[in-house]
């Protein structure tokens, strides 16, 4: 930007901020809280920032609704991420929470689908930055999917997956997926350096050329020919399975990305239609129990039923035989009552469950010495409700526990959490109604329920999207901590010199006729 432009700029700035949003219409307003957002980012004016979050503040007063507030969401995320921006990376980053807050509300807006294409593809994609940010890869890249679904071309999403699948191969620790990963980076960098793909900002440039670099360098170290010529599939394999219905459900694992595979973060490609995610190697004292290896081998089997059982209860055609002759009243609003809803709930309460014994996981693993009773998914990372992180956590660069703090904030325990998530509320309240209460799943969308009713009413429509969402959360969970012990333990040998200790040796696998 020249100087005089920039001078320029400044001036316009200023006279935003003197003319105000008081008086004008929703829509004028909503451009002049948009415009002054954009303009004080750009010049770093925080004077600029603070003032386009209090119009912001007072346009939420408005109660503004459909494509406008999606766009008032938007842009307030980016106010917000302008009081972040340059500053130094750190595992807690005070706006962070809200600019993804904001940006997944936009999305889960009612009107989002009906929303003109770039204005999507620019909200999936900065939420997938600011998840990013938070270490949370493996969301990060599903919502730079989801912008390529609406527009195959836009080419920031496409940098954005050829730099962090080259990342995420990194993390892995196999060589086999790493130059799987490095792989489908290569291709995403070359559509991202297509003259069809597009850009909505000159500043776009500088992540166009970073695909550039990272596209020679993959070039560099991979003989990408040679893979071709070996095998001109590399992403697909022979399907094994033995009936429709197992070849029907690895195919919904795969398209929901739903295997404890990596690879299934690359797409619905059947390399991945495997549960092979296990914990890394990790270091013991001499006659210590190796009890993480088995803990975590519980926990993928835990996850893998949850899956089966969502799987049956979305997909059943007709009331199981179990459910005939159950004499069950046809109140109002119509009740979903049968086996298959059973099911769902019971992968729901398997999910949900996985979060906290991560986090007692965790706690052994990283000697934290909380109390048993007092271990959480919300409350691991911090001595004490409002105290700092960790110094187990804060004074590393993990990004597995990381983005494993940050998931936590999707979830919501008492008044006052902070939350990523607009939907957090939601899912702790149906889990405590699953476990203690009353949970009423409605055949369709409920009515509000009547002054006096002990149930929580959900269609069985949301009850099913929300059992779907924790599942992949709970995906993300066991994935993020895999990469987190083995960050650690990297941490960890310096010190381990002369230390009596025992490397955990590789034992054989279950075979599937021993899974009784």
């Amino acid at each position: 930007m020249m100087a005089n432009d920039k001078s320029v700029q400044n001036s316009f700035c200023d006279f935003l901020m003197r003319e105000g949003i008081n008086g004008l219409q929703d829509e004028d307003a909503i451009g002049r809280a948009c415009l002054l957002t954009d303009l004080a980012v750009e010049l770093g004016r925080k004077d600029g920032v603070a003032c386009a979050l209090v119009w912001h503040e007072d346009l939420e007063r408005r109660d503004i609704r459909g494509e406008k507030a999606i766009v008032l969401d938007y842009s307030r995320a980016n106010a917000i991420a302008g009081e972040r921006y340059q500053t130094d990376w750190k595992w807690e980053q005070t706006t962070l929470a809200r600019e993804i807050f904001y940006l997944r509300r936009a999305i889960s807006n009612d009107q989002f689908a009906q929303a003109p294409k770039v204005i999507q593809c620019m909200c999936l994609n900065n939420l997938g930055n600011r998840l990013r940010v938070a270490g949370r890869i493996i969301e990060a890249i599903e919502c730079w999917r989801r912008v390529l679904e609406v527009q195959p071309n836009f080419g920031m999403s496409l940098c954005n997956r050829a730099t962090f699948f080259a990342e995420y191969a990194e993390a892995i620790g196999d060589p086999g997926l790493h130059a799987l990963f490095l792989f489908v980076a290569h291709k995403e960098a070359a559509s991202a350096l297509l003259p069809t793909a597009a850009y909505t900002s000159p500043r776009d440039e500088r992540t166009r050329a970073s695909a550039k670099t990272l596209k020679e360098r993959i070039e560099a170290v991979l003989d990408l020919k040679g893979i071709s010529e070996l095998n001109p599939h590399p992403l697909t394999e022979n399907d094994t399975s033995s009936t429709e219905e197992e070849r029907a459900y690895h195919h919904w694992c795969l398209v929901n990305c739903l295997y404890l595979s990596p690879a299934n973060d690359l797409g619905p490609y059947t390399i991945a239609a495997g549960d092979s995610v296990a914990l890394p190697t990790h270091i013991v004292p001499v006659d210590a129990p190796h009890t993480f290896a088995s803990f975590f081998e519980q926990l993928k089997q835990e996850f893998v039923s949850a899956r089966w059982l969502l799987y049956e209860g979305l997909t059943a055609k007709a009331p199981h035989f179990s459910d005939k002759d159950v004499f069950l009243q046809a109140s109002d609003p119509r009740p979903s009552l049968s086996l298959a809803i059973e099911k769902v709930k019971t992968a729901y309460r398997i999910s949900y469950s996985i979060f906290d014994k991560v986090s007692f996981f965790i706690n052994a693993y990283m000697d934290l010495d909380i109390p048993e009773n007092k271990v959480s998914f919300r409350t691991l990372w911090r001595a004490g409700k409002n105290g700092p992180i960790r110094k187990q956590f804060d004074s590393t660069d993990n990004w597995g526990f990381c983005a494993l703090f940050w998931l936590a904030k999707d979830f919501f325990e008492e008044e006052n959490d902070e939350v990523a998530e607009p939907q957090a509320r939601g899912l702790s309240d149906i889990r405590n109604h699953l476990e203690h209460r009353y949970l009423r799943v409605t055949v369709t969308e409920p009515q509000t329920a009547p002054m006096g009713d002990l149930a929580l009413m959900v269609s069985r429509k949301q009850f099913e999207a929300k059992a779907m969402h924790l599942l992949k959360l709970a995906r993300s969970a066991l994935i993020y901590l895999t990469i987190g012990v083995g960050s650690e333990e990297r941490r960890r040998e310096p010190a381990r010199a002369g230390e009596p200790l025992e490397e955990i040796p590789a034992t054989d696998f279950l075979r599937d006729d021993e899974k009784l």
